[in-house]
């Protein structure tokens, strides 16, 4: 199987909102087609410039904010204060479309599912096709991100400064005045880095744009040979069902997992209901050790990695590769999906090291140069290896 040649043909630009990702997951189709794998495809409602809306919402928002301090409106800017952290909870968290529903189109999760008889559990592997191109890569978004609590808690405090210098002069002086200016400025120059930092990407030239090789073509490229060596019979399944889901939106905030986690697991439950985990990809196929990610989250909450399926991933790793799995500490991913409706979870991938390691995502740096064939086939076999160990 051409591995490289497979992944040169995901690895093109394919954010959410293009005709590029809709012609990556008809390759996806063809391909598994071709090699006689059988799949379905779930639909699903699509809001593919969410960050983009919620960020110039919160822009907006802030600016609002800042005239109703300049003008002394206590109660109007608490108001503006209190609507960003809803506005981000409510999206992010709740994941009920506020303003991302502004935009919608159709998207797809393309599914591979493999019964085994008399099963006993089942094992979902899965990874996005799509992929993203951002103002700020991976790091420098998170200098700013984690900003984000500081700067709703002064946006809550300066209304209520204003509401003191209603009643005592020390907080409406000169001093005071010019401070909450500044201060307020700060907050409305705070959103615009987020905004920035969520909707960037529409000030980026066409050029410019990611390929998404390692976020995430090569988690897609493993998952795909796995199906294949599966349908050929070269991986002894045992008594485990095995689906592979390829999610479109992980980008646009986890919404192909989202969907998939909601259509089958919470409105329309499989029965008989088998004891099922899974196991998420991202970053495989660049430079480094295999990795898992303690904790997953979005923006408030965070799960932590099933244990024992580190314990059992990292065994399967030793076996193939000698070397421990190492730990990353979090990320934000489609397993965050899963986590919320209490399947056990773990995602892995590769650390990168040496080479940019975390870096340089969602950006031109994002190339088939990172690319890594033999850490591919080692995290294919791994995966193989893990799956057989269930076999007895």
């Amino acid at each position: 199987m051409d591995l490289t040649g497979i992944l040169q043909k995901i690895a093109i630009p394919r954010p959410n909102h293009s005709e590029s990702v809709k012609q990556t997951a008809e390759y996806i189709k063809e391909l598994l087609s071709s090699w006689n794998v059988p799949f379905v495809v779930q639909d699903f409602i699509l809001r593919p410039h969410m960050q983009l809306l919620v960020g110039l919402t919160a822009l907006i928002i802030a600016v609002l904010f800042f005239i109703f301090v300049i003008r002394k409106k206590p109660l109007f800017a608490l108001i503006m204060a209190l609507a960003i952290p809803a506005l981000l909870i409510i999206e992010f968290e709740a994941f009920i479309p506020v303003v991302s529903s502004l935009i919608q189109t159709a998207g797809e999760n393309i599914i591979v599912s493999f019964t085994a008889p008399n099963a006993v559990q089942e094992i979902i592997f899965c990874a996005h096709y799509d992929s993203k191109t951002d103002f700020f890569d991976h790091i420098e978004r998170a200098k700013i991100y984690k900003w984000i609590p500081q700067f709703i808690v002064l946006g809550l405090l300066l209304p209520i400064w204003l509401f003191l210098g209603k009643k005592f002069k020390f907080f409406s002086n000169r001093f005071s005045k010019t401070l909450t200016g500044i201060l307020s400025t700060f907050v409305v120059i705070f959103w615009l880095l987020v905004f920035l930092g969520f909707g960037g990407y529409i000030f980026i030239d066409k050029k410019d744009q990611s390929f998404g090789a390692i976020d995430n073509g090569g988690s897609v490229v493993t998952l795909l040979a796995l199906a294949k060596d599966i349908n050929e019979g070269r991986v002894k399944t045992g008594k485990t069902n095995i689906t592979i889901l390829l999610t479109q939106g992980e980008e646009v905030t986890l919404q192909g997992a989202d969907s998939y986690i909601k259509k089958r697991f919470l409105k329309t439950p499989v029965e008989p209901k088998l004891p099922t985990k899974l196991v998420n990809l991202e970053l495989v196929g660049q430079n480094g050790n295999m990795i898992y990610w303690k904790k997953v989250g979005v923006f408030l909450k965070f799960y932590t990695s099933d244990e024992k399926l580190a314990e059992q991933l990292n065994k399967a790793w030793i076996k193939i590769s000698g070397n421990s799995m190492d730990m990353e500490k979090k990320i934000t991913d489609d397993s965050q999906r899963f986590c919320a409706a209490d399947i056990p979870s773990i995602t892995v991938g590769h650390s990168g090291i040496p080479g940019k390691g975390m870096g340089g995502f969602h950006s031109t740096d994002d190339s088939m140069d990172r690319f890594n064939l033999k850490n591919l086939e080692l995290m294919i076999a791994t995966l193989e290896t893990y799956i057989e160990a269930y076999d007895n």
